[in-house]
């Protein structure tokens, strides 16, 4: 396992260091692997830390410590980091590592800490030091994005564009959907993504009215609408898109609900600004689709953040859907979202159109520059 690149990690923990004061702790406990990457730049299938305000102390396994030395020894000064190697269990290592720093306070990511490690540590570690709930710490960060992560996102994003014209060469009548899904997923490949996103969907016919359809054996017939979601992961960094074709002529409906999308997209890509709250970039796209008698058939929120997850922060949704406190983002320059509305007609079919933006200081930039007509196949 290569540690990845670390450009970023002197700012990224320094933010990190300014939420953990907010929160007023004295160390942070990070155990989600995303979390772990991004400031450490470890990339692994098991790993945790413990940062506090002079170091950060990577937490693995035999698998992992030769990759983990080798990037503490490269590039680890610049953020104080040191690697334990477990020699027991997890806990028995996060546990040393605590109890060997002076702090009072830890936090805990509670969104991704099992309730059986909350139990251990605290009948381990007693009163010293106090565990401390958090929620969002490191993610806070994570919607922001540094050059170096922009600069990967615009790569990436350069890359999926270049997939879709083949993508829709695929969807041709006679294939089924888990055909296509596979040669698109080669296709990922081919142009140069180490991974798929998340799984490929392609939904044709009725399926097609169903936002997450999983591809079956269900050979592509002439008429049918097909929706491809598709995307890849570029160094770490996720990217994902979605279009929408016909098999054959698309008949009058078709052409009208992807009109309509299409319509829908164009008016949110529009609101995308620093300082736009998230529910009015998606009520742009919403009012669109209310407007042409389509409202109900737009059933997901109009979009998500993007990073070394698939689904981040922050939701792009009505403000209905977005509660709690910060949950209806203020974009800021830096953030990557998707956009993404779709309209849904069940036994009928749906169109969806997906593209990547880039929130900028003047507006926004589009990362995924690729055809959006209706395509015939």
């Amino acid at each position: 396992m290569q540690p990845a690149s670390s450009d970023g990690r002197p700012g990224r923990l320094a933010r990190a260091r300014g939420r953990m004061a907010a929160f007023g702790i004295d160390a942070l406990l990070v155990t989600h692997l995303p979390n772990v990457r991004y400031l450490t730049g470890m990339r692994a299938s098991a790993a945790a830390a413990v940062v506090d305000a002079e170091a950060v102390v990577l937490i693995t396994d035999a698998r992992y410590t030769t990759a983990a030395r080798t990037l503490a020894e490269t590039t680890g000064a610049a953020i104080g980091l040191a690697v334990v190697e477990v020699q027991g269990t997890y806990e028995q290592a996060i546990r040393d590592v605590v109890r060997g720093r002076r702090v009072a306070r830890l936090g805990v990511e509670a969104d991704h800490i099992s309730l059986a490690r909350w139990q251990w540590l605290r009948d381990s570690l007693g009163d010293q030091p106090a565990l401390v709930s958090t929620t969002g710490l490191i993610e806070a960060g994570r919607m922001v994005k540094d050059e170096d992560e922009i600069a990967r996102f615009r790569t990436a994003g350069r890359l999926l564009a270049g997939v879709v014209p083949a993508a829709l060469r695929l969807a041709r009548a006679g294939r089924t959907e888990r055909e296509i899904a596979a040669d698109i997923e080669c296709a990922l490949a081919a142009a140069g993504f180490e991974d798929r996103a998340f799984e490929t969907i392609v939904a044709s016919g009725p399926a097609s009215a169903l936002p997450h359809a999983r591809p079956g054996n269900r050979r592509l017939s002439p008429g049918d609408m097909v929706v491809l979601d598709f995307g890849g992961v570029y160094d770490g960094y996720c990217v994902d898109l979605s279009r929408t074709a016909s098999v054959g002529p698309p008949g009058a409906e078709a052409v009208r609900l992807h009109a309509a999308v299409l319509a829908a997209q164009a008016a949110a890509i529009a609101a995308v600004r620093p300082g736009a709250r998230a529910s009015a970039v998606d009520e742009a796209a919403r009012g669109v689709l209310r407007e042409r008698g389509l409202a109900e058939a737009f059933q997901h929120g109009t979009g998500h953040g993007l990073g070394l997850e698939v689904h981040e922060a922050p939701r792009i949704a009505p403000a209905a859907r977005l509660q709690g406190p910060g949950a209806d983002v203020v974009l800021e320059a830096g953030m990557v979202i998707t956009i993404e509305p779709g309209v849904y007609i069940p036994g009928a079919g749906g169109v969806r159109v997906e593209d990547d933006v880039l929130v900028t200081a003047s507006g926004s930039e589009l990362l995924t520059d690729a055809p959006r007509a209706l395509a015939v196949c």
